[in-house]
């Protein structure tokens, strides 16, 4: 049974569930479900993928069929942007589905930039296929090396927002609208669960196409609007503080000023513009949250070292982790908490990320511009998000504990 907020799908009408490695036929009763396998970002001065699990991080990827015939079994997932392109590792060869057009793809992300020749393909992830999707061909990439080895990337933000992105297009359909517009899929949705990363252990994750999974989360689906322009990010309004509860120890160092603010005792001030991203790593929260946060606690500082965690939030080594609160987001009616030992980075992964270990407490809090909060990666892993492309939805469920 598939949920999509309180009504259910079920028979000819459930979703296609794609998996991100391996590919099952669907049966018209049965909602498939394929488990993914992590991958790994290795230590960055060797970045050899057979480095220790504990010495890596995950990376949300799929495998994707294309081309002459070929399996890219690395393909970085993205809500963060909506096209999909292959051959950064195997070159991607035209297949007997392969249609010219005779364009060129670029685009830059936070992480890189890619450029390419476009075509028209027969593409399939799992057990859903589309006809004519436009797919890029790496020639040139650069960056990424945060998230190396990738074999391309799969975009899947909102209907339009790659514009200008292929030559000869405003914009091009994502893989989602391909399987809608096809009849694939009856539903316009896809709903994507993250599980946390447990060192030494694989984490199974889900992404489902045409509704979503609600063995997945607890409760119902909070569906929230797209704020306008709905062709850009996955954006909508949210809520953010924090509870009441704050350490008796820490209570004290607490300025009577910041009681507007989001943390501890704090109250973040409407409006804050929220976005969805499962490319960022990290939790982005407002720039000026931040700073309160290290006036909050002295000795608080921002990262300034060259590792992948520049400018977050590091805690001082006199305070421990259980003392800290839980940062809690409102999203819709529903409130979701991502408890410190959730946004704190484990030491275990430090190397990884270029972090040198000196006793303090290092976050995945980072600055998300003034009044702006981005849910990475790190938050995902405990909040299941659902988007709807047609009626420019977002929404949330506290995800279910692996």
């Amino acid at each position: 049974m598939i949920s999509r907020g309180g009504r259910t799908f079920s028979g000819a009408k459930a979703a296609v569930v794609l998996a991100f490695l391996g590919a099952v036929q669907i049966s018209a009763n049965q909602l498939v479900k394929i488990p993914i396998k992590s991958t790994l970002r290795s230590d960055v001065t060797g970045l050899n993928p057979s480095a220790p699990m504990t010495n890596a991080l995950v990376k949300v990827v799929t495998a994707v069929q294309a081309g002459n015939n070929q399996t890219f079994p690395n393909v970085w997932v993205d809500t963060g942007s909506a096209l999909l392109w292959v051959g950064a590792q195997e070159k991607y060869i035209p297949g007997p589905y392969t249609q010219a057009i005779n364009q060129t793809f670029s685009l830059n992300y936070g992480s890189g930039g890619v450029n390419g020749t476009a075509y028209e393909d027969r593409v399939t992830i799992g057990s859903a296929t589309v006809d004519g999707q436009i797919i890029g061909s790496e020639s040139y990439f650069e960056g990424f090396t945060g998230v190396w080895p990738i074999d391309g990337l799969l975009g899947l933000g909102p209907t339009g927002s790659n514009q200008y992105e292929v030559s000869g297009y405003n914009t091009t359909p994502t893989f989602i609208d391909n399987l809608y517009s096809q009849g694939k899929i009856s539903e316009p949705v896809f709903g994507l669960y993250i599980p946390p990363y447990v060192p030494g252990e694989e984490s199974t994750g889900e992404l489902t196409f045409g509704g979503v999974d609600s063995s997945k989360f607890t409760g119902d689906i909070e569906w929230i609007p797209q704020t306008t322009p709905t062709n850009e990010h996955w954006n909508f309004m949210v809520r953010m503080y924090c509870p009441t509860n704050f350490p008796e120890k820490l209570i004290t160092t607490i300025p009577t000023k910041l009681s507007s603010l989001a943390w501890g005792n704090i109250t973040v001030p409407s409006p804050i513009y929220g976005r969805t991203d499962c490319g960022v790593l990290q939790i982005l929260i407002p720039t000026e949250t931040l700073l309160d946060m290290y006036h909050t606690l002295p000795g608080s500082s921002p990262d300034s070292t060259d590792s992948m965690l520049n400018s977050c939030l590091i805690f001082p080594s006199n305070v421990t982790v259980d003392e800290l609160p839980a940062v809690e987001f409102g999203l819709g009616n529903l409130t979701v908490s991502i408890l410190s030992t959730d946004y704190v980075v484990p030491e275990s992964q430090y190397a990884a990320l270029n972090v040198t270990d000196d006793g303090q407490i290092h976050t995945w809090l980072c600055p998300g511009g003034p009044s702006a909060v981005n849910l990475g990666q790190k938050a995902l892993e405990h909040i299941y998000s659902a988007y709807d492309t047609v009626n420019n939805l977002v929404g949330f469920a506290p995800a279910v504990v692996a």
